[in-house]
């Protein structure tokens, strides 16, 4: 009956045991093993956050990959600016505008998301201040400059008290 028993134990437990391994999310495993040097790096690693969408990710990867002077438009003896809009596809209401030089340098971008996921520290700063709201809708913007902050806001629609309000907050969690 101890045999039995110890045995029992041991089919039981064992499964738990290497249940328990620890394992890395896909957007570390990318973030970590990503070598490849994007056309515009620089715009990527002030974008880039590593808790964002995957959609959102997906779609500044793929500005700060994209070379405007191997596009049939681009011709080195005009010097003229470009505009590019990168848009998401599906059910998904993204988008980014891309502005380049005459050289191919990104000069600024804007992107707008609608409907993602708010960060922990976002949700936290409206629910403590506006306790028992609802989120209704949001929309999350982000404003990019070479060698200037970069200035990332969510316009967030909440229901208060069979109320509508639309609140601006930062990524820091800073009602605005």
């Amino acid at each position: 009956m101890k045999n039995l028993l110890i045995g029992l134990c041991c089919l039981v437990f064992t499964p738990l045991i290497t249940a328990q391994s620890s394992f890395e999310s896909d957007d570390v495993l990318l973030l970590k093993y990503k070598t490849a040097t994007a056309v515009h790096s620089n715009y990527l690693s002030n974008v880039l956050e590593v808790n964002m969408a995957k959609r959102i990710s997906a779609l500044e990867s793929t500005v700060a990959n994209y070379d405007i002077t191997k596009q049939s438009v681009y011709s080195k003896a005009n010097k003229s600016d470009y505009r590019v809009v990168f848009e998401e596809h599906d059910k998904y209401e993204g988008s980014i505008v891309a502005h380049f030089n005459h050289a191919g340098e990104l000069t600024k971008s804007m992107e707008k998301f609608k409907d993602v996921t708010l960060p922990y520290v976002v949700r936290c700063a409206v629910v403590k201040t506006y306790p028992g709201c609802t989120f209704v809708t949001n929309t999350y913007y982000v404003s990019y400059l070479p060698n200037k902050p970069i200035e990332k806001t969510y316009k967030i629609k909440i229901k208060v008290d069979g109320s509508k309000k639309t609140i601006k907050v930062d990524e820091k969690g800073q009602i605005l």
